[in-house]
């Protein structure tokens, strides 16, 4: 009995033995192509990530130049319209206004009397030398629209 004893220690201690090295090179090759195969889809990853970070980058640099473009557009038409708008502006003020004016009255200063004329512009706010200009002129009349204008 001792014997079979000790074959079956011998049959378990090597077993035992082949399995550990048959485990230490699975070990081993794990290790070395596991590192391998880690490392490759870690870099994987990266570049993906790094493609997606890019493609973000470019994305915001075209909402970026789109809408400074927009805005370039927008200065640009509005130096071209408002020099435009503001001669329509003045143009129609001054249609308006030459159309307003003739519905204006005045007194008429041709027919006033010499002693009428001698009252009149010293109650009116013209200056002086405006007075003097309106009682020698030929045509009172226009004379007395432009000092008030």
């Amino acid at each position: 009995m001792p014997d079979v004893v000790r074959d079956i220690a011998a049959i378990i201690g090597a077993a035992l033995v082949g399995s550990a090295a048959l485990s230490g090179v699975a070990l081993w090759l794990f290790k070395l192509f596991g590192e391998k195969w880690l490392g490759a889809k870690f870099s994987e990853r990266l570049e993906a990530f790094k493609h997606d970070q890019q493609l973000e980058i470019e994305h915001l640099r075209f909402e970026i130049n789109k809408r400074l473009d927009r805005t370039i557009k927008l200065h640009q038409r509005e130096f071209e319209v408002l020099p435009r708008a503001w001669s329509l502006l003045a143009e129609s003020y001054n249609s308006v206004r030459s159309l307003t004016s003739a519905f204006q009255s005045y007194p008429d200063v041709d027919r006033m009397t010499h002693a009428h004329l001698e009252e009149f512009p010293s109650e009116s706010p013209l200056k002086n030398w405006q007075k003097d200009e309106l009682k020698s002129a030929d045509d009172k009349n226009k004379s007395y629209q432009d000092a008030i204008f």
